[in-house]
């Protein structure tokens, strides 16, 4: 489904920017040797960076057969990934204090984990509702109404962004204990995740890409012959008996 295909690409690429601020943050702000943090950023930054010029470059040579209105329509459901990449984020980071480094508390009525809940809550039938605005409504005034609402997500998703960052600061130092272990362990596991996503995604771009042209080349080419076949006349009988 292209629809959620949408989602999922915001996700992956929102939650690969959030790790990459992150490994920035950690190799400056944390007491963890400066190559280690250096490491990360390199090691989720090359992949990303290899996937945005591969889709910069099939969105640019796609770009002047796709109406605008579709386009439209694709960047507003791959915006709805941006709050759950920040949701997942503040989730990660809020069980990295609570849970692990033990140094904080949640604020929220609900309590841990169940206050993880709330956004969650929000973002689901959201998306359920873009999509219907976008794709069964059909209307302009139904298309504006699906802009406000993602401008309210994007408000939502940056509140959970600044929750999650103000998490990072309760984790005051990386040693050699057993939590600061573990803590590491899921940022290496989290990248190596984001990596390998980004990986699959250039490779599959590349495979629908080279597709696409074979394709049109095809289009092309059955063309040429059907053109062909109308411009050949049959030969008049001249044979006399």
């Amino acid at each position: 489904m292209d629809q959620a295909k949408s989602v999922l690409q915001g996700f992956i690429a929102m939650a690969s920017i959030i790790w990459l601020i992150t490994c920035v943050w950690a190799a400056s702000n944390v007491n963890m040797n400066m190559w280690l943090g250096l490491g990360f950023f390199l090691f989720l930054a090359v992949p990303f960076s290899i996937r945005g010029i591969v889709y910069l470059k099939c969105f640019k040579e796609r770009g002047l057969t796709q109406p605008a209105v579709k386009k439209a329509k694709n960047i507003l459901m791959s915006l709805q990934g941006f709050g759950f990449a920040c949701w997942f984020f503040d989730v990660i980071s809020t069980y990295f204090v609570i849970n692990l480094n033990q140094s904080g508390f949640e604020l929220n009525p609900l309590g841990w984990p169940f206050s993880a809940l709330g956004a969650l809550v929000y973002y689901i039938p959201i998306t359920f509702a873009v999509y219907y605005l976008l794709y069964k409504v059909k209307s302009k005034e139904s298309f504006y109404v699906t802009v406000a609402v993602t401008g309210i997500s994007l408000f939502m998703g940056a509140r959970n962004l600044n929750a999650a960052f103000y998490n990072l600061r309760e984790i005051y130092s990386f040693t050699a204990s057993t939590a600061d272990l573990e803590i590491l362990g899921m940022c290496l596991g989290i990248a190596v995740i984001l990596a390998t996503v980004n990986i699959v995604v250039v490779i599959k771009n590349k495979n629908s890409s080279t597709a696409y042209y074979i394709n049109k080349l095809a289009k092309l080419s059955v063309n040429g012959q059907k053109s062909n076949v109308r411009q050949v006349k049959p030969c008049a009988n001249t044979d006399k008996a």
